[in-house]
């Protein structure tokens, strides 16, 4: 049986959260949590932490309301996590949300407006790039790393040199890297990535490609409807 999209299932990418500025994701899972915002599923397209990994306290410890609170709703309806370049090895902290490693990525879901196929979009990264997702997903590098995350000295030093990276720029050209995506797909109706925090969408004969807009960059998500075009809509969340 293959995986459905259903209508008013949220999809959010790239909320980065850390901790200290980026703290909106927090109240997004909560709202959920409590029922005040309904929805039917949860799509998180990864990067949904500047640093969640799977073995390494320190991270798991800094983001256990988050993780508590994604576990409980994950007992209500379906959560599918997606894996990043900054949260993996996911599994190991999860029990209840669905996820969706690396290399089960581009994953098919089917819906009632055709074949989709997700992931969060750093698949087709040069042989240096991919060496780097390969190594930092390295089990023994993983166990060297947590050895030594004396205090949390390792994660924290990281977390403080992310919290300055620059997330809303906008890339020039950015079509020129959507049409050699779609190249990529045998077959399909939509390809629906995250990673570029680009929030713009292209049509081909072929199919269309989505790159979901980065949730760190104001609070954007979407709202999947397949009685609507575009089918994605885009929403602000504000905590207020």
């Amino acid at each position: 049986m293959s995986l459905e999209i259903k209508d008013g299932a949220l999809f959010v990418a790239d909320a980065h959260e850390n901790g200290k500025n980026r703290t909106l994701f927090s109240k997004l899972l909560r709202r959920i949590q409590s029922g005040e915002a309904t929805v039917t599923q949860l799509f998180l397209m990864g990067d949904m932490f500047d640093l969640l990994v799977g073995g390494v306290e320190t991270t798991q410890r800094l983001f256990k309301d988050e993780i508590a609170c994604l576990e409980e709703i994950g007992q209500k309806i379906e959560v599918f996590y997606f894996e990043g370049n900054h949260d993996f090895n996911l599994s190991k902290i999860f029990s209840h949300v669905k996820i969706i490693p690396l290399k089960k990525q581009p994953m098919p879901f089917e819906s009632r407006c055709g074949l989709f196929w997700l992931s969060h979009g750093d698949l087709d990264g040069g042989f240096w790039y991919k060496l780097y997702t390969a190594l930092i997903r390295n089990p023994f590098l993983v166990a060297v790393l947590s050895l030594f995350d004396f205090k949390g000295l390792i994660s924290y030093s990281i977390l403080k040199k992310l919290e300055k990276k620059e997330l809303c720029t906008k890339i020039k050209n950015f079509e020129d890297i959507a049409v050699k995506k779609i190249l990529f797909y045998k077959e399909c109706d939509f390809i629906v990535e995250g990673h570029y925090h680009q929030n713009q969408s292209f049509k081909s004969k072929k199919c269309t490609y989505v790159n979901l807009g980065a949730f760190a960059c104001g609070g954007r998500v979407y709202l999947f409807n397949t009685k609507s075009k575009p089918h994605f809509k885009s929403l602000i969340f504000s905590e207020n």
